[in-house]
């Protein structure tokens, strides 16, 4: 019997469903034991958010800052043969409540010597989170074998328009009628379970040496250059940004509210503005340095941190 644990944390449910379709192919064999467990923050995070709330998270989250998380149900003694760590970036960096448990005791004892596959439910960029998701599985001396990804299809200034609408209204079909419905499709949906194909077979046979190259491979990893130098500007900008909020209290005080409130209008001012230009650079790097964006796709696309 292989025993795997699955640790999660979801708001509207979307993250769930893209696991439980990745492990499909673990679920239907009877010699696999999933064991499920939700995360929840003792203080809830709100759905839909409201715009205050929303960006008033943003300083703790890139700061890493841990919230309190109700009881976990796992023993972190028990022999688990695979963890599955799912989660969202929240601006660029790991959501608030995976960052907390990954900072747990429990994670340090659950997690050392693990083998370890990820899975990204968002919008489009996950690159840095992944980046510091990988600093703290390293830390914790875990394996990262594998990471799944599950982004919204439309471009970069669409899906900025349907995130807004879905975190803050609430809205889950398309927005005003006009826009794609936000997240991820029933398209991705039916793909996922040959992603825990690969899984499936290096659980089995206790191989995940080339689990990673078989996920890319089968299109469970994508890099747009585009996203990939507007990550860049932003995971620069966004502890700098996040320091000058913090300075004037705590989350949720009252001092630091107009701070929050420049933020929230500079961001996604600053994406309106940058995306085209990025777009268009990153159409020209392949032309000017393609060895070095080559690269740079190559290594995001893998598990080793730099």
């Amino acid at each position: 019997m292989k025993n795997v644990l699955v640790i999660y944390y979801t708001q509207t449910g979307q993250l769930s469903s893209a696991v439980k379709a990745t492990l499909l192919p673990l679920e239907n064999d009877p010699s696999v034991n999933i064991q499920y467990e939700q995360l929840k923050p003792v203080k809830p995070f709100p759905y839909p958010w409201s715009y205050m709330e929303f960006f008033d998270v943003f300083p703790e989250t890139v700061h890493g800052i841990p919230c309190e998380l109700e009881p976990f149900s796992f023993d972190p003694d028990k022999k688990f043969d695979l963890v599955v760590i799912a989660y969202q970036p929240w601006f660029l960096s790991i959501c608030i409540p995976v960052n907390s448990f990954l900072q747990s005791p429990q994670a340090a004892k659950l997690l050392a010597g693990k083998p370890v596959v990820t899975v990204i439910a968002c919008r489009n960029m996950w690159l840095g989170a992944q980046e510091k998701m990988k600093k703290r599985l390293l830390e914790l001396k875990a394996d990262l074998v594998g990471n799944v990804t599950f982004v919204d299809r439309s471009a970069n200034l669409i899906s900025l328009i349907t995130v807004l609408a879905f975190v803050l209204g609430g809205v889950k079909d398309k927005f005003l009628g006009i826009f794609p419905k936000y997240g991820v499709t029933e398209k991705d949906l039916q793909a996922a379970p040959a992603y825990g194909v690969k899984i499936h077979n290096s659980l089995i046979t206790d191989n995940f040496l080339y689990l990673q190259s078989e996920l890319v491979d089968e299109g469970a990893v994508i890099v747009k250059p585009n996203l990939l130098l507007l990550e860049g500007r932003g995971r620069v900008l966004f502890p700098l940004y996040a320091n000058y909020i913090s300075k004037k209290g705590k989350s949720g005080s009252k001092e630091r509210r107009t701070r929050v409130r420049i933020f929230g209008i500079v961001l996604p001012i600053g994406i309106l503005i940058l995306s085209p230009i990025i777009t268009i650079v990153s159409r020209l790097a392949p032309l000017i340095a393609s060895g070095k964006m080559k690269k740079e796709i190559a290594y995001y696309s893998q598990n080793s941190l730099r």
